[in-house]
């Protein structure tokens, strides 16, 4: 294709690296560029500008500072190609991955987790909103939201600019075909976009975290965006009380009904009135969140830094109950004993024999059934040291750069060998590059697999973790690399029954319970569901003063929707049969969890 910007070309300390895009409905181009100090950037040019007539996503964005969450301008003004000059924008380059990727792995599923999102979405809508004859972002979606995790703190950015314009009645600035239907209010079908449509967006975002899928959707057509306006106005008038059934208070409910309000006139009217009825209804102290943080709020750490200033993954012995805390899987308990612990521990039988523990296995199944919590306890039992490593603790997949992390990981556990290193949400890490959507990911995925080489003869054992075993690079599934892939399935009958029995001990409840009756009713349910249900029933009965009943845990039982849909168990069985290769494990039915 033939680009106005040729790769190597400087744009003053800017050098392009990389043709992203070109955009017909607003003539412009998108390209990666980077200094030589390695700040990398976004620059945009727009093709139809004139030397006079500055282009309005230009003039907005240079009015960015002071909102963290906007991108930040690095570089603007006029370049002269062949005689013809055209306006520049860079701003910068966010390393983090988009906010849909973790909603697919229900990382922030909670009112608590997902309005510290929300939150810093709706203090960047007021910086616009706030600005000279007020700006309106138009494309809030979980496509649009960037989220950046380190150890300190998580970061939320809005990258999309495209489609930024001022209070509309009448026809779009923009290409409307690139909006995400699903999060529209009715109004922007009309040609109106202005703060109240803003706020409706934020609220399906909000709702979609919540949910895992967006409001209306009766269908489950997850981020589906090309619904029609006819089946969307369908959707929303089968079932216009949406939040009557989710799991929030009376309070939380009302922000989300008056955010995703169908009628204008009964929507918040501006983001000052949201943020003060969230922060009414919400705690957003510091401390209060263990899944996130909000990035005014640093989590206090012991790790040590590395040269950079960086954090630096340590490696450290897990003290707990070990196996003791895990009820079932006990042919998985005796292969990680028998296979990875013994030869790690007894290196002069392992010697004498020629034994070779395993490289790694991949624990893969339904959520919730206690796949990082297994990674934990083997830990906790083998008393090895041990690395837990999320995608996050490794930098983004979407930018190159993070193989020398990987590679310095890998270092640190040879160092301290015999280690343990587990990768949770693995398929997010070595995502498969053949297809289409993953082919930038080629150089981390490479990294992944040198290091995984027969690491065990340095010491270290790989346990990895996903819910999508289908989308690692089949390359890292070899042996050699992840020897062994164990299923862990829904817990059965007996596994229900044990997992009331463990999560009632220790607690003041009525001794008449019948578990029987439990783990029937509680069929189709997963261990965190049930924990969910007994800590739920545990905290009514302390407000009551009254041990917890038979009656109270049904009652929450009947309130409690299920983690995991019938549709979603029975592809875990087909996928089950596809991955188990060794059929080791295909007995093995229980899993639960002492508090």
């Amino acid at each position: 294709m033939n680009t106005t910007l040729k790769i190597g070309q400087k744009i003053n300390d800017f050098e392009i690296k990389k043709f992203l895009k070109s955009s017909d409905y607003n003539k412009t181009e998108s390209y990666l560029v980077s200094t030589e100090g390695d700040k990398k950037g976004l620059l945009k040019l727009y093709i139809n500008s004139e030397d006079n007539d500055v282009p309005f996503e230009k003039q907005v964005c240079e009015n960015f500072v002071g909102c963290d969450s906007l991108p930040q301008l690095l570089d603007s003004g006029i370049i002269s190609i062949d005689e013809k000059k055209y306006h520049y924008t860079i701003v910068e380059n966010i390393e983090g991955k988009w906010l849909y990727e973790f909603i697919m792995k229900e990382k922030y599923n909670t009112w608590e987790e997902a309005v510290v999102i929300i939150v810093e979405v709706l203090k960047a809508l007021k910086h616009l909103h706030s600005m000279s004859d007020g700006i309106i972002y138009n494309n809030i979606n979980t496509t649009t939201i960037e989220i950046q995790e380190n150890d300190e703190c998580v970061k939320v950015y809005l990258t999309d600019t495209e489609h930024l314009s001022r209070c509309i009645n009448g026809r779009a600035t923009f290409d409307v075909e690139e909006l995400n239907n699903w999060f529209r209010a009715p109004e922007t079908f009309k040609g109106i976009y202005d703060e109240q449509s803003d706020i409706f967006s934020a609220g399906a975002l909000l709702y979609t975290m919540i949910e895992g899928k967006e409001p209306w959707n009766i269908d489950k057509l997850f981020f589906c965006k090309r619904i029609s306006k006819s089946d969307l106005k369908r959707c929303r008038m089968e079932k216009k009380d949406i939040v009557k059934d989710m799991q929030l208070s009376e309070g939380q409910k009302r922000i989300l009904n008056k955010m995703l309000a169908l009628d204008y006139d009964n929507r918040y009217k501006n983001v000052d009135d949201v943020l003060k009825d969230i922060q009414n209804a919400t705690s957003l102290e510091e401390g209060k969140h263990t899944t996130l943080k909000s990035k005014n709020s640093p989590l206090k750490s012991g790790k040590k830094k590395d040269k950079e200033g960086s954090k630096a993954k340590e490696t450290k012995v897990v003290k707990g109950n070990g196996f003791a805390d895990v009820a079932g899987l006990d042919s998985v308990k005796q292969m990680l004993r028998d296979n990875i612990m013994f030869v790690m521990k007894n290196k002069d039988k392992a010697r004498k024999y020629k034994l070779k523990a395993p490289n790694g296995v991949l624990f893969y199944g339904p959520p919730g059934c206690g796949k990082t919590f297994i990674a934990e306890k083997f830990a906790e039992e083998s008393k090895l040291n041990f690395i837990m490593v999320k995608a996050s603790d490794i930098g983004s997949m979407y930018i190159h750069g993070t193989q020398g992390k990987i590679a310095e990981l890998f270092e640190k556990a040879a160092e301290n060998a015999p280690s343990v290193i587990c990768f949770d949400e693995l398929d997010g890490m070595v995502p498969d590059r053949s297809k289409g959507d993953s082919v930038h990911y080629a150089n981390e995925v490479n990294e992944f697999l040198s290091q995984l080489n027969n690491c065990s003869d340095r010491g270290i054992f790989v346990i990895g973790t996903t819910n999508r075993p289908e989308m690692i690079d089949p390359a890292v599934l070899r042996t050699g690399r992840m020897d062994k892939m164990v299923y862990i399935p829904m817990p059965d009958k007996n596994a229900r029954k044990e997992l009331f029995k463990i999560h009632l001990d220790g607690r003041y409840f009525d001794k008449s319970i019948d578990l029987n009756e439990l783990a029937v009713k509680s069929e189709g349910y997963v261990a965190s569901d049930i924990s969910y249900m007994i800590n739920d029933a545990a905290l009514e009965a302390a407000i009551a003063d009254k041990p917890i009943s038979q009656e109270l845990i049904l009652k929450k039982l009947s309130e409690t929707r299920y983690s995991v849909s019938q549709d979603e168990i029975a592809a875990y069985e087909n996928m089950h049969s596809r991955f188990d290769r060794k059929n080791y494990n295909k007995k093995c039915c229980k899993i639960g969890f002492i508090k």
